[in-house]
Formats: C-alpha cells, structure tokens, sequence
C-alpha cells in the first residue's frame, strides 16, 4: 500500500512538472555598431526542461558572411527535472556598410512557439576595402589531367 501511494506521489510530480515546463530563448550580439574591419559575435541560448530541445530556426543573416559557428549542449538534472541548456555562437563579418535588421530565432515546443530578441546592427565603412569574392566555376578536369589511370 505504502509503495503505491509513493508511486502515484511521485508520478503526479512528474506530471506537473511537465506541465509547467520553463523554456527560454535569448539572443545576444556583442555590439550594435561596427565597422567594415570587424566581426560581430551572435549568441542564443535556449533553455528548456524538455527532454528533447528542439534545433532553432536561425535568422538568414543574408547581410553576413558566417566566419565560425560553434555549438555546446548542457543537460543536468536540477530541482525542476532534467533542463537542458543549448548555446549557439556564430562569428559574423558584415559584407557591407549599411544598417541591417537580424530578425529573431525561433523554436516550437508542444505547439507553442518561442522566439529571441531581434537587433538592429549599424555597419560603417572600415580602412579595408572589402572585395568582391570572385565567383568559383566548378569544372569537370580535362581527360587525362590529374585523373587517375584505370588499367585491366
């Protein structure tokens, strides 16, 4: 008797535990204003006590060249439960002066969806001139240049 009533405690626990799951989702940019020179380093995190966290949809970032992304998971069991932490860090290099918008990323769990902060990023022109990368032509190798030999 007593074993079941601690099953059935500890179930209900578990239950509301799920039920009043936290999620978090936060961006953050190391600067605002930046120069043509520079990089820009873009964090998310997203916390969640879920045991599975789902991938977030990530802006475009269209008006950046992504330079390096890295990406670390945490999973600890705290007073909630299990919570697992996702942070995302990518490394931005504007392609351009102007004044750019990074639309907010988002995720969905059990239907709802959770979205970060969005910002407004002012790039001035820096002392370097950025150069147009010229576009890569994907050829097929001539016959016999640098093509292994195949004998029966």
């Amino acid at each position: 008797m007593k074993k079941t009533v601690i099953f059935s405690i500890i179930t209900i626990l578990c239950f509301c535990a799920n039920a009043f799951a936290e999620v978090s989702i936060k961006a953050e940019v190391d600067k605002l204003n930046l120069t043509t020179d520079e990089v820009l380093t873009y964090k998310l995190t997203i916390t969640a006590t879920e045991k599975n966290v789902p991938q977030p949809q990530l802006p475009s970032f269209s008006d950046f060249l992504v330079i390096s992304q890295s990406k670390t998971s945490n999973f600890s069991f705290a007073g909630k439960g299990l919570e697992g932490t996702i942070v995302l860090n990518l490394i931005l290099a504007p392609q351009s002066a102007g004044e750019f918008h990074i639309e907010p990323a988002t995720f969905k769990i059990k239907n709802k969806t959770y979205s970060s902060e969005s910002f407004r990023i002012k790039v001035r022109q820096g002392k370097a001139r950025i150069k147009p990368q010229p576009e890569k032509k994907h050829r097929l190798p001539e016959e016999g240049a640098g093509m292994p030999r195949i004998t029966l």
